[in-house]
């Protein structure tokens, strides 16, 4: 899979310049790249009109491109100073210059940074200024900023633009991967679009609207999705989630999210993918407990109470396989650990192996698991194959409600198709059937109707009619440019 295709684009001092796309679209992986984060296969990067050859992230500091990753990068139980001192070269650095250095940063953000404070004790908006600092300090003229409003509030968001447009005016050539629309029209001065690692877009921002911006990011106005599987007779609402309010330290993961699906539907979950997502997955299936809202399965309340979910045969399939299947288990325990309590599992309290491995083997050969043999480790799968083995698990029989995330990550295409096909099955059998994937084009080919979460909210709701779905009106929900 190609991530980036020829893709040619220039940062210039004194602007503020925005790279948008979808998931996947090759966003982060330019951003990499320029930041000598990952090398490039093919392609040269010029500063000051010289090519350079960056080896790593030391090279391109010296070079003078400061990096924000979307994961920040401050070690936690450090201050910020002891940051800079290690990204330095280690403790024996000049401390007093380091300090110097940061205060002077600090001052062109406008921003009140606790320098002597472990960074694990500030606010995630604190957390995104120090990152900004420390490339400041140490002498960034190019400053890239991956997603950096992807965890922060209004007004938080509006103070980073601020910073953008000052730092600009000071002489920066600034750089901001992000996925909303109104963050380009508002702080950007250029933009690049990407789509499938391709750059479509490259010009001013100036005169662009919104509608215009989003059809470029997603595409054609209205895209023929695939070939509905089945005919769509929903029938009772079966999964239920009323004003659902997650909070992570002092981030908002769901804010006022409120779901149904009824028996026979798939309803795709759409949206850049960040931690609502996971967030959304584990409240509805009862893993999480929200601050607010109510999870009711089939009129029966399973709000964080997994082991209800479990008895009322909710079937969840985790974006970690990590957090589905336990490795160093063989295939056959892996297979019949949500049916250990079944009489035809046990006798007399005891497991019965050789069930379970006839189990294994059915769930194997119906779902192409690759060595199909139940004694062998789960470790000893390839990603695709432990794929295969925890959705067959999870989806094989007759759930009540089934929630999957990521359901076809790692699986080629034939694979890919098999598992929507299974999940279509199961919605006609009477399942209620959630989709969550950063993959667009996944969730419209399955869905019924499309549910678009952003930042934690939900933007839109739209209708799959007659094999078709507007993609500005989707673009827009998705972009939060509503």
């Amino acid at each position: 899979m190609v991530a980036l295709d020829e893709v040619s684009i220039d940062l210039v001092a004194g602007e503020v310049h925005a790279i948008v796309g979808e998931n996947g679209a090759g966003k982060s992986t330019l951003a990499k790249c320029i930041a000598g984060a990952q090398l490039q296969e093919s392609g040269g990067i010029l500063v000051g009109g010289k090519e350079v050859q960056f080896r790593g992230r030391r090279d391109s500091i010296a070079a003078g491109i400061g990096y924000v990753p979307q994961a920040l990068s401050l070690v936690g139980a450090l201050t910020l100073v002891e940051n800079l001192m290690l990204a330095r070269g280690g403790f024996l650095t000049d401390r007093v210059a380091a300090r110097a250095d940061l205060a002077a940063a600090a001052t062109r953000l406008g921003a009140d940074l606790a320098l002597d404070l472990p960074t694990l004790r500030l606010s995630l908006s604190e957390m995104q200024l120090a990152e900004i600092a420390l490339a400041l300090a140490q002498g960034a003229r190019v400053l890239l900023l991956d997603e950096p409003t992807s965890t922060l509030g209004p007004v938080e968001i509006d103070r980073l633009i601020a910073c953008m447009r000052e730092l600009a005016r000071d002489g920066i050539a600034v750089c901001i991967v992000t996925h909303r629309i109104v963050e380009v029209l508002n702080g950007a001065d250029r933009v690049s679009v990407l789509r499938g690692g391709k750059l479509v877009h490259h010009g001013s921002t100036k005169d662009l609207a919104a509608d215009a911006l989003a059809q470029l990011i997603v595409g054609e106005r209205v895209r023929n999705v695939l070939p509905r599987m089945r005919t769509v007779t929903p029938g009772p609402s079966r999964l239920r989630a009323q004003g659902l309010h997650v909070q992570e330290n002092d981030m908002t993961l769901l804010d006022d999210v409120s779901v149904e699906v009824r028996s026979g539907e798939i309803v795709g979950i759409a949206g850049v993918a960040g931690p609502s997502q996971p967030a959304l997955a584990q409240t509805l299936v009862g893993i999480r407990r929200p601050t607010r809202g109510v999870v009711t399965i089939d009129g029966v309340d399973i709000t964080g109470k997994p082991q209800e979910g479990a008895a009322l045969n909710v079937a969840f399939v985790p974006d970690k396989r990590s957090e589905g299947l336990v490795l160093e288990r063989s295939i056959a325990e892996n297979a019949s650990f949500m049916r250990l309590h079944h009489a035809d599992f046990q006798k007399f309290g005891l497991r019965r192996p050789k069930v379970e491995e006839s189990y294994a083997q059915a769930i194997c050969n119906a779902f192409d698991v690759r060595p199909p043999r139940p004694a062998l480790l789960a470790a000893g799968l390839s990603g695709g194959n432990q794929q295969k083995l925890l959705v067959g698990r999870e989806i094989d029989g007759t759930p009540s409600v089934i929630v999957v995330h990521g359901p076809t990550q790692g699986l080629d295409l034939a694979a890919a198709a098999s598992i929507r096909n299974r999940l279509a099955a199961a919605a006609s059998a009477g399942s209620a059937v959630v989709v969550i994937s950063a993959d667009l084009d996944e969730i419209l080919g399955i869905s019924d109707r499309v549910v678009v979460l952003t930042h934690g909210r939900i933007t839109d709701t739209i209708e799959v009619e007659d094999g078709k779905v507007d993609m500005v009106r989707l673009g827009r929900a998705m972009t939060d440019a509503a």
